[in-house]
């Protein structure tokens, strides 16, 4: 479904790589340029007021990601995170990099691949996943990462 001001914004993702935000407005990845890119002050402002658990990490092009670190319960939780942090992705057309490793320490790396930077689609989707997926943390990692227990009370 089409929105009648703009022909390119859709209620859902779709075969066009159109990302939806959680205002349910997209933004076809093929239509971005580099100029959708964010600098590092802008992902840093969004990152301080609503992303606290991620940061801003320097690639080797010169751009930015963005990234989420955390101990899962166990090898099940985690596996469940990602996976649910995966559909999402998936209903949303925006594919971030999910890493496993040390069978319960999940790394969710998200920028917009095609420019090789942040865009309004990778802070979009990273509040997604952070309101729409609960993560059983480990009780250990929970308790030295205060930052998360608002979100693992959700």
């Amino acid at each position: 479904m089409s929105s009648p001001s703009d022909p390119n914004v859709s209620d859902t993702g779709d075969a066009t790589g159109a990302v939806c935000t959680s205002k349910a407005t997209c933004i076809p990845c093929h239509s971005l340029d580099t100029s959708a890119i964010l600098s590092r002050k802008e992902v840093d402002a969004e990152l301080g007021s609503s992303l606290q658990l991620w940061d801003a990490v320097e690639l080797e092009e010169g751009n930015i990601c963005i990234e989420r670190s955390f101990t899962a319960k166990n090898f099940t939780a985690a596996l469940q995170c990602i996976n649910e942090m995966g559909a999402i992705a998936e209903r949303e057309g925006h594919h971030p990099d999910f890493h496993l490793t040390g069978y319960r320490n999940v790394k969710i790396v998200m920028f917009t691949h095609k420019l090789g930077g942040v865009t309004t689609n990778d802070l979009q989707l990273a509040k997604m996943l952070d309101t729409e997926v609960t993560v059983q943390y480990s009780p250990k990692w929970l308790q030295s990462h205060p930052e998360a227990k608002a979100i693992a009370l959700k």
